[in-house]
């Protein structure tokens, strides 16, 4: 049944937790795209055609917020009724904000190498520290979400973010750098 009044967590079926097995919501997510795809509805009336439209753009949503780390994070927050807003929210954690400055230091420092395989091994390095970074933020987010400490989930959630931009610059400059 086409339901979108449930969370994202109930449509595949999942508890609401931040650690998930992301190869059985992979699973999930592609038997309820068969099951549910707009396809199936051709032969039906219009308006059940559009739901069915509605409903599979529904899961989408759902797969990419429940696979997102971040998004997950802000996701179960905002079921408790907590929202993050990146826009406005500021991390006041000084040795995270040297760390960010030594990350973007370090990308451009990167970005100045005529060495590739300097370049490529920096990166490499780079990219281990702030996913062992980010890791350690995961852990810190499902202590404190399990604990309803909400402020230091939204901290830890901001830091997550910046996590994951960091990253996403890391891998345009690998792209532009080596293909």
């Amino acid at each position: 049944m086409m339901d979108i009044m449930q969370n994202y967590f109930q449509l595949f079926s999942f508890p609401e937790t931040f650690f998930i097995d992301k190869n059985a919501l992979s699973v999930s997510y592609r038997d309820l795209q068969k099951q549910f795809h707009p396809d199936n509805y051709a032969s039906q009336p219009l308006n059940e055609q559009r739901l069915a439209v509605q409903f599979a753009s529904y899961i989408n949503t759902a797969y990419q917020t429940l696979q997102s780390s971040v998004k997950r994070a802000e996701y179960l927050l905002q079921l408790k009724g907590v929202e993050v807003d990146h826009q406005t929210m500021t991390v006041s954690d000084g040795k995270f904000l040297m760390l960010q400055m030594e990350w973007r230091e370090g990308l451009a420092d990167i970005e100045q190498l005529n060495d590739a395989d300097a370049a490529e091994d920096a990166l490499d390095d780079l990219t281990d520290e702030v996913k062992k970074v980010g890791s350690v933020l995961e852990e810190q987010f499902n202590e404190y979400y399990e604990e309803n400490n909400n402020e230091e989930a939204s901290a830890a959630v901001s830091k997550l973010f910046f996590v994951e931009k960091m990253l996403q610059e890391i891998e345009r400059l690998d792209a532009s750098l080596f293909d």
